[in-house]
């Protein structure tokens, strides 16, 4: 039986919860049969996978890759994953360059499997794939249950990363725009509702800065370099979307009490 990660009831009590327990708890689950058998399978025969369908054919190595990378809702797109993996990322206009997601490029990067040439054997970091995949998965075992922390967790990791790259303000808030578990964080914790994806880029790109400027203080994506800013944005996220559940929750109450009141 596998190891559920406990975190109470979520929200931000359950983040709370997760800071104090993460390190052991990590480490219990990463004992797991599932896990384990995942890791030893990718390490004996990712060194010997030299082109992309060999990988795209292959459920379990392509199990692990997805999920590395945070992209387990296309294990059903096989000849789509063996395009990126095959597009060249040094050619801007390539299909893995075309697209707005960068979790591509960075998955494209890593396996090391483009047309452009064949791979070296030395340069794949099979280790660093499987550091990723162990901490996605420990990040997944609590969005089953807990989707918020499980977004929280992998924002407190991307977002970190956009706001130390070398791209300009503007692109690094396109960037999260693009990410759709990013932009869910801005998303909640600003308020902003279902019409907001609707709005032109533009105006999304004004809407975000204008209201990270006005709740903390400074509009661009480089704060979230400071541990205490990108706590601040993360904190905001998990305490609206928990006003937010429980309001889903009292109207469903009411709606039930309603009911019983009509059939009495």
């Amino acid at each position: 039986m596998s190891y559920n990660v406990q975190v109470g009831f979520g929200g931000y009590t359950g983040w709370k919860i997760l800071e104090r327990t993460m390190p052991r708890q990590r480490d219990v689950f990463l004992q797991g049969l599932e896990i384990k058998s995942s890791k030893d399978y990718f390490s004996y025969k990712m060194p010997g996978v030299k082109t992309a369908e060999q990988l795209v054919g292959d459920h379990r190595l392509l199990t692990v890759t997805l999920r590395a990378f945070g992209l387990d809702s296309d294990a059903n797109n096989k000849f789509f994953i063996r395009k990126i993996l095959e597009s060249d990322p040094d050619d801007k206009a390539s299909l893995v360059n075309r697209l707005t997601d960068k979790r591509y490029l960075r998955m494209n990067q890593a396996m090391l499997l483009n047309a452009s040439g064949e791979r070296s054997r030395e340069a794949l970091n099979i280790s660093e794939i499987i550091e990723k995949y162990e901490t996605r998965s420990f990040e997944k075992n609590i969005g089953e249950r807990y989707s918020e922390i499980e977004l929280a967790l992998n924002a407190q990791r991307e977002l970190k990363d956009v706001s130390e790259s070398d791209l300009s303000e503007n692109a690094k808030w396109y960037q999260i725009l693009a990410s759709k578990p990013l932009r869910r964080i801005f998303e909640v914790a600003f308020g902003l509702g279902d019409r907001f994806a609707s709005l032109p880029i533009d105006r999304q790109l004004f809407e975000l800065k204008d209201r990270t400027g006005r709740f903390l203080g400074d509009d661009s994506v480089s704060q979230f370099k400071v541990q205490g800013n990108l706590d601040s944005i993360l904190r905001m996220f998990l305490l609206r979307d928990q006003i937010r559940v429980s309001s889903i929750g009292s109207r469903y109450a009411n709606a039930l009490t309603l009911l019983s009141s009509w059939h009495r």
